[in-house]
């Protein structure tokens, strides 16, 4: 299992997208795959979308780490 409470989202970038009219919230993947990407609304729900979407990646992460065990 990951220690979650010291791993820290890299490249974060929050903009408003102004051809969708939405924000747009994006992180590295915790396993250095792709980004991680969302929109929104409101600034507050990317973040918080970005937030809920990396944690799980991470849950999803240690599931497949305990399954190759």
């Amino acid at each position: 299992m990951r220690d979650e409470s010291r791993m820290v989202m890299t490249g974060v970038d929050v903009q408003f997208d102004s051809v969708s009219g939405r924000w747009r919230a994006g992180c590295d993947d915790p396993a250095g795959e792709a980004r991680l990407l969302v929109l929104a609304e409101t600034r507050e729900r990317a973040e918080r979308l970005l937030d809920e979407r990396w944690r799980a990646r991470i849950e999803q992460l240690d599931h497949d780490e305990e399954e190759e065990r």
